[in-house]
């Protein structure tokens, strides 16, 4: 499994955090891979991700459901995200409904550091198998650093304040 955790401080009272943390569309679109979301309804998005290896975009498709709210501290989403034309024909899935599905994790928790800012801890787990795993890990190894810096610099413009990454444990 597949696992990606870090941290960082937002300028913004615990409480205005979780509020777009809770909307799980506007979190979404804090990801630098996504590029469609879809609310099917307040828990659950449908999600585009194009992810690139090389030259070589790799799309996904994302069902993602809130599983755990609890203001103003954590949130929970979990989901199953199936490969797209080109990921399949990456990863050379040759058929079965099932095959290729990637179990997908995302966990929340927030802390108050004062009344005026919070720090986000988070952990997101990528569940994939053989050749999947294989170009999953091989782009997390080449992207990773790029990755967690966009999305925390589009959670600071999203949330219209100052977001600082934490130094890694």
């Amino acid at each position: 499994m597949i696992k990606i955790r870090n941290s960082f401080i937002c300028d913004r009272p615990i409480e205005e955090v979780f509020g777009l943390f809770a909307r799980i569309d506007k979190l979404a679109w804090a990801f630098p891979t996504v590029n469609r979301v879809e609310v099917i309804d307040e828990d659950n998005v449908a999600i585009g991700i194009l992810l690139k290896m090389g030259l070589l975009p790799l799309d996904n498709n994302l069902s993602l459901t809130v599983t755990e709210r609890t203001p103003p501290s954590r949130l929970v989403a979990e989901g199953v995200a199936r490969p797209g034309g080109g990921l399949a024909r990456a990863a050379k899935l040759i058929g079965g409904e099932d095959e290729g599905l990637t179990l997908i994790g995302l966990y929340l928790d927030l802390e108050v550091v004062d009344e005026n800012s919070c720090r986000v801890r988070y952990l997101i787990t990528c569940d994939a198998t053989g050749n999947l795993k294989r170009i999953y890990d091989a782009i997390i190894r080449g992207q990773r650093k790029k990755l967690e810096s966009e999305f925390i610099a589009n959670v600071g413009e999203i949330l219209g304040g100052k977001v600082v990454e934490e130094s890694p444990a």
